[in-house]
């Protein structure tokens, strides 16, 4: 009859039930993993909320470097958009600032908050290491070009002065060799003077080198003190004051500089 309602088949409604059943099976799948991915530290899809961890430094402005899984920079007060998972080295640099890193864990929440006071470079720590490596204390205080003359310097001078005293010992073992014949046998006053002449000459050589050592060393002290940059001033302060005489019988008058580095 028109109208009337066609019977469907057994096995028809069999497939759809097993389809309807098939479909929820792969949305409660998807859901879980999705929770496990967010549980883990993973990423979410773009649209969703951005992790907020946050990178300080005292002072500000230090640049940031994170090397782990992934490689990320900013200039700080730094925050981290993505939710980071695992160990990573931080390493911030600012200039007048030693260097600082350190090996960090996040948790994958997106809500680590990381503060680092970083250490001012001062005139005392560049001369601690100039003291120790000639060239260091410049290194360290930023004029890299003028820390390898220095140390060139420094070690070549040093390497031409211990051989000139390599030498003079064996000048002195051989005038002493000399002067030993030459008192068993009166014809060896040639040999003697030979060998005075000899030890003379590199004694000279060895005074010479040892005076080119030590000014080479005395001189990168001085320089890194007084070259030493001025990170955290501004220049040279310069002030004057003068004072008018009060006794106007005599023609005196008072003049103050100040000067500050």
């Amino acid at each position: 009859m028109f109208g009337s309602a066609v019977p469907q088949r057994p096995g028809a409604i069999a497939r759809r039930w097993s389809m309807a059943a098939l479909l929820l099976l792969c949305w409660s799948g998807i859901a879980v993993e999705r929770g496990w991915a967010q549980a883990e530290g993973e990423v979410p899809p773009a649209g969703e909320m951005l992790a907020k961890s946050q990178i300080l430094t005292r002072p500000t402005g230090a640049i940031v470097f994170l090397e782990g899984e992934y490689g990320l920079a900013g200039r700080a007060p730094y925050t981290v958009t993505h939710f980071l998972r695992g160990n990573y080295r931080i390493k911030t640099k600012l200039r007048g600032y030693e260097d600082w890193s350190t090996d960090y864990y996040f948790n994958g929440k997106g809500n680590d908050k990381i503060s680092i006071k970083l250490s001012p470079k001062t005139r005392v720590k560049a001369l601690a290491r100039s003291a120790l490596v000639p060239g260091m204390g410049q290194a360290y205080s930023d004029q890299r070009v003028k820390g390898m003359i220095i140390s060139a310097l420094q070690f070549s001078s040093l390497a031409i002065f211990v051989r000139q005293e390599l030498r003079y010992r064996d000048s002195i073992d051989d005038f002493n060799a000399a002067l030993a014949a030459f008192q068993n046998d009166a014809n060896q006053r040639s040999r003697l003077d030979a060998a005075q002449a000899t030890l003379d000459r590199r004694y000279e050589l060895r005074q010479r080198w040892a005076i080119i050592t030590a000014s080479v060393y005395l001189y990168n002290l001085i320089d890194v003190i007084a070259f030493f940059p001025s990170y955290h001033r501004h220049g040279l302060e310069v002030s004057m004051t003068a004072s008018p005489p009060t006794d106007f019988t005599g023609n005196t008058a008072q003049v103050g500089v100040r000067a500050q580095f």
